[in-house]
């Protein structure tokens, strides 16, 4: 399933139908129908797994964000379909058409995924995780602490520290501190 067609497509590369009667690919146009119908579907992967990395679902049809999906698809679909093209004056410094359908793409699924879909109507499956900021249980603590398979580590906290060196003076720094001011 994907949220494009092969139409989408040729719309946005009109040069592969050239010399073909037909208005999108068929199973006789460079690229074939099969193989852009097998790119929008990776298209529709690619997008479909941002979005859950946000914590959405894939987009339905009735959602707003549909028509967004549906370009960001197509233009996948088009970048895979110039890439198909084999020219060996293309290097990866110049700026083709395929280059370009590729920042198009990024550029729309990185708004796509900026945007809260939930106002469009995008289900939520479930939230993405959020920062922790927090340490282990002391449960937690003794439980590992009781473990006889754990492997005690080599090293401790402040092992390797040179006894002789000089600290620094927190109370004299606190003074200049205050004396600054």
């Amino acid at each position: 399933m994907a949220y494009a067609s092969a139409s989408d497509v040729s719309i946005l590369s009109p040069h592969f139908m050239s010399g073909s009667t037909a208005s999108s690919f068929t199973t006789s146009t460079s690229p074939t129908l099969n193989s852009v119908e097998s790119w929008l579907s990776s298209g529709c992967a690619i997008i479909n797994a941002k979005l859950a990395s946000k914590g959405y679902d894939a987009i339905g049809t009735s959602s707003g964000a549909y028509e967004f999906a549906r370009q960001a698809n197509a233009l996948y679909g088009a970048w895979m379909a110039e890439m198909s093209l084999l020219s060996s004056r293309v290097s990866k410094a110049e700026n083709t058409r395929a280059q370009i359908f590729k920042d198009d793409f990024n550029d729309m699924v990185e708004m796509l995924i900026g945007l809260d879909l939930s106002q469009m109507g995008v289900t939520r499956g479930k939230a993405p995780p959020g920062n922790y900021s927090g340490g282990i249980s002391a449960d937690d603590k003794r439980t590992t602490e009781d473990d006889s398979d754990r492997i005690e580590p080599r090293f401790g906290r402040g092992m390797f520290s040179n006894s002789e060196a000089q600290a620094p003076d927190v109370e004299r720094a606190d003074e200049q501190t205050r004396s600054d001011n």
